[in-house]
């Protein structure tokens, strides 16, 4: 999708020039012309410096336009520049937290986390990502030692806790393992708990 929404944006650029060009005749050459035809009998140096007035009174008015274009043509280059490495980052860290090694698990979600705070765009999707991290993640916790939450777990928690403020999304956290989690920065209202276990937990947070 974005990629079609450059492309289009491209054409529009194209074909904005070439509009400015035509333009750009029109005030050098037609506008003055059309102007300034003579009334009376005027000198060639008089129709020559109405001409020339009402050139550099047009060419004033196309470049503030020109100004103008060239500060809407930036500031789309900068936000497309921009969404493209907020997807950069999303797309790493996705990657990553499917690593054997907690460190890199917990860096991701940290990475996740600033994503989902720098775009209202993705948020929503980075707390459905890290939900369906914390439920996979839990269920492979219990096999291990089921009453110590592992950090990564704990640590996508605090994230969904911070963003789910600005976001209308609940997180989906059925089914999940979350023993001895803390949970309370997590309002009820605001998560998905069917067949959770939740047993020695802080519990999730007032609505």
């Amino acid at each position: 999708m974005d990629r079609r929404r450059t492309l289009l944006w491209a054409v529009g650029v194209v074909l904005g020039l070439l509009g400015a060009a035509a333009l750009g005749l029109l005030v050098l050459w037609g506008l003055p012309e059309l102007l300034t035809r003579p009334q009376g009998d005027p000198s060639a140096a008089e129709r020559l410096k109405a001409a020339n007035d009402v050139r550099a009174s047009s060419i004033a008015f196309l470049i503030a336009i020109g100004a103008a274009v060239t500060l809407a043509f930036t500031a789309r280059t900068f936000e497309l520049n921009r969404r493209g490495q907020v997807t950069d980052r999303y797309s790493t860290a996705v990657g990553q937290l499917s690593s054997t090694f907690a460190p890199v698990r917990i860096g991701a979600i940290h990475a996740l986390g600033s994503v989902g705070s720098d775009s209202s765009r993705e948020r929503d999707t980075v707390i459905q990502v890290l939900g369906a991290f914390i439920r996979l993640r839990s269920h492979e916790h219990r096999a291990g030692d089921p009453d110590e939450l592992d950090e990564d777990i704990q640590t996508a928690l605090d994230v969904v806790a911070r963003l789910l403020p600005h976001s209308d999304q609940k997180v989906d956290l059925r089914g999940a393992e979350l023993r001895n989690a803390r949970l309370d920065a997590i309002p009820a209202d605001r998560a998905l708990t069917d067949g959770a276990d939740t047993t020695d937990s802080t519990g999730f947070g007032l609505p």
